[in-house]
This record gives C-alpha cells, structure tokens and sequence, in this order.
C-alpha cells in the first residue's frame, strides 16, 4: 500500500490543531492583593450586678449595743422612775436605696410623783402626798412598742458606702400605759428617755455600714478585665475597659442589690499583644448600659467554601450551539477583592477556565452569592483563540445561579463558639457569662489565603462577683 506523505502531514497537523483546540489551559489570575480597613472599634458598655447582703453589718451593729436598757430616776419633786426596756433583733426590709429597719421592744415602769419638796434638817421631803403607778412590771405583762428606722445608703467616690439611719416613723407603742402624773404622760416621758440610746443605735449601724468598701471589688474586677485573653482559633480580646460608673442601689430585704458599669472598647488581635496596666479611675456618672458591640474578623477556610460551591455546581451542563460543556469540579480562591472560581470541564471539549466576581452578602438571607460572575480576561482570550462557542453567557449564567454559600450555620456555630469562650472564670472569685444575640456580617474581604468575614456581635456581659 502507498501512502500520500503529504495527506499523512495534513491529518497530523489537523489531530493537532484539534488537539490544541479541545484542551483550554489558561493563566491563573493573578493576586492583586488589597488593603483590609482596619477595625475601629465602637464604645461597648458592661454591666456587672453585684449583690452585698447588709445583714452581716446590721448584725455587727445589734450585737454592739445593749438589748437591754434601764434606768432608775428619783428626784424629790417631780416625776419619779425606773424602767426596763428590752428589745428583739432587728428585721430589714428596703426599696431603692432605703433600708427599713424595726423592732419590737417591750417596756415597763415604776413612777411616783411629788408636787412638793422641800429641804428639811439638811434632806429632802415631798410634802405632799406622792402619787404612784406601775405599768408592765410585777404582775403585769410588759408592754409592747415599735420603734422604726430609716437608712438611706448611698456611694461615696471613694467606692465606700454612706448611709444616714434615722428614727423614723416617730415610736409607736403597741400597748400604752396611760398614766399621766402632774399632767405628765409617763409612757411619752419614757420614749423621751429611749430616744438617746435608740439614736445611737442608729449611729451604730451607719458606722457598720460605712466599713463596707466596694473598692476591691471593683479593683479586682478591673484588673481581670484589663488581662489580654486568648479567644480559640480567633486571636486575642483585649477588653480595654476606660470608666467605671455605679447604678443607684435596690433593697429586697436585706440584699443590696447595684451594678457596676463599665465603658470599654474591646480590641481584637490576630497576635498576642497585652496592654500594660490601668489605674482604676474615679467613678463617673452612671448610664444605663445597652450592652456590647465588638467587631470580630472572622476567618473562612477556602477548601470549605470550595466544597460547598462544588456540591452545588459539579455535574451541571449547558448545550450551546450543537456542543455540550459539563462541570466537572470548581474550586475558590481569592485574589484583592475579587473570588476567583476555577472550573475543570469536559463535555464537547476539556480543560480549566477561570471566572472571577466580586462576593455579595444578602443579610437577609445569610447567602453569599456573586452576581457579577464572568469570565477572567486571561480565560476570554484562550476562548476567543481556542473555544469560542464557550464564550457565552450561559455557561456563567448557570454557575451563577447555583453557586451560592449560605452562612446560616456559619453564624450559628460562631456565636455558640465565641459566647463559649467569652464565658469563663476571670480569677478572684470573679466570672463573666456572655450572651450574644446577634452576630452580624458587616463585610466579606478576599485574601489569598482564607476569607476574612467582619462581624458585629451584640449582647449583653454579666459578670458574677462572689463575696
């Protein structure tokens, strides 16, 4: 058999032309790189409720003073006693920032009276007839009566509390002895001569009170969150606290319950980087807190991303003008600001093509789709030279539609994850739980190596101090 040298040239050069044409392998994009605006970070506000039980203190002050009081008066003219005064432990109830204090006391008297005295052979005589009573003594029951306090406690800047403790309302007597004696009731006569020591009951219980100082505290809890923390694969958190501020205080019973407020502006770091120490500042005036606001840059790997899209997109297939083209895989990456999307194929013909796009968020949805989503520069010029039945919208309009990456469980496993790691024991008897209620995406910035996600995280910080 002869064969045609010159057909045998042509039929090579056309196996390699089609060859040529079948196998599309263009340049990659290159990485432009971009700028990241760095996070500035809003004024978030934490709120610490403390509870101090006040009946430690009021006990001190009982147990300072007499339960018991007596005293034995007898002049010559006039009114003449003796009494007995015993009384119960206190019991405390209180609203806003006033604390009520009672008990009861029981009482009983001996009094006489003598109108006239005069002074004979060097002693005293009543020259009259002595008129006498006794009430709640002997064979009597004491009597009963109800003597009130009043304690409003406030905070001073030196982080000590102060109240003013007052005898109010005025003493009630439950059972009252009506005796009068030279128009002398002797049971108002009595509660004159209580009032002395009954005050200084109240100076004892402001003393008591005054020894309570919230500065450690607060110091202890300023020094806690002022320590850098390590926050899983995230960074580093530095809460940066910058003022400290008290809530008017509540009473139930005798719990005293307030908060301590504090401004700061949390910072978070990819590297170690600790503040050095803060001085505790002065109180400032208090403002209800509305919680904290921190941006967290959050990181998504691209071999995830890629098998989400590529679950989504492989296998799918557009017939265009006669010829078939099928996605095989895809997978993505960045470059500046832009996706890249790297689609291997084969149907009609086989090869890699590169398409590009800007990421788009929908916050409504948590979808992250790309709607600008074309063709590379590099790609579209292999097309136009090798494939250019490819080169149509078709094929990146159906990309388009089905690569999506919907962030849901993202945000959900992030805001388990942070919460976790926010909530731990800050030391010294001292705790912080978080609570994160929304975790927003703010921006979605491409890097070479990984998706940086900016998110903002609302909540609220209580933190537990055990006294």
């Amino acid at each position: 058999m002869k064969i045609n040298l010159k057909l045998l040239l042509v039929a090579l050069l056309q196996a390699f032309i089609v060859s040529s044409c079948a196998v599309v392998k263009p340049s990659a994009p290159e990485d432009m790189g971009a700028d990241i605006p760095k996070i500035v970070q809003p004024v978030s506000n934490i709120e610490v409720p403390v509870t101090v039980d006040l009946k430690s203190y009021i006990t001190e002050a009982e147990n300072s003073v007499p339960v018991k009081y007596s005293d034995n008066q007898q002049p010559c003219q006039g009114l003449r006693y003796n009494y007995i005064f015993t009384r119960t432990p206190f019991t405390i109830t209180g609203s806003n920032n006033v604390v009520n204090l009672s008990f009861t006391g029981s009482y009983g008297f001996n009094a006489s009276y003598c109108a006239k005295c005069t002074s004979l052979l060097g002693g005293s005589q009543c020259i009259v007839p002595v008129v006498s009573a006794q009430c709640g003594m002997g064979n009597e029951p004491p009597r009963r009566i109800v003597i009130s306090y009043q304690s409003t406690i406030n905070v001073m800047p030196d982080y000590r509390l102060n109240s003013k403790t007052i005898l109010y309302p005025a003493p009630n007597p439950i059972d009252r002895c009506n005796v009068f004696m030279g128009n002398i009731d002797v049971t108002n006569r009595l509660i004159q001569y209580l009032s002395g020591p009954l005050n200084d009951l109240g100076k004892v219980v402001d003393a008591k009170i005054a020894t309570y100082d919230i500065r450690p505290m607060v110091q202890q809890l300023w020094t806690s969150l002022t320590a850098e923390t390590k926050l899983g694969d995230v960074g580093y958190i530095n809460i940066n606290p910058m003022a400290v501020r008290l809530s008017s205080f509540n009473l139930t019973g005798s719990l005293l319950n307030f908060s301590v407020g504090l401004s700061a502006r949390p910072v978070v770091t990819v590297a170690s980087n600790p503040q050095p120490p803060k001085p505790l500042p002065n109180l400032s005036a208090y403002v209800p807190a509305n919680g904290f606001n921190v941006y967290l840059d959050l990181l998504e790997n691209y071999d995830h991303l890629s098998r989400i899209v590529n679950q989504q997109v492989a296998g799918q297939h557009a017939d265009i003008a006669g010829k078939q083209f099928v996605v095989d895989s895809t997978r993505v990456f960045g470059i500046g600001k832009k996706i890249v999307m790297q689609v291997d194929f084969s149907g009609s013909e086989t090869g890699r093509i590169y398409l590009v796009a800007t990421p788009t968020y929908d916050a409504a949805t948590h979808e992250l789709s790309f709607p600008d989503l074309n063709f590379d520069l590099q790609t579209k010029a292999w097309m136009l030279k090798a494939a250019k039945w490819m080169f149509n919208g078709q094929v990146t309009e159906m990309i388009r539609r089905r690569a999506t990456y919907n962030f849901s469980k993202f945000i959900a496993d992030n805001k388990t994850r942070i919460q976790s790691q926010l909530s731990r024991d800050l030391g010294n008897n001292i705790s912080s739980e978080v609570s994160i209620q929304n975790l927003d995406i703010q921006a979605i910035y491409p890097t070479s190596q990984k998706l940086i996600i900016r998110t903002l995280s609302t909540g609220q910080v209580k933190v537990k101090v055990g006294m």
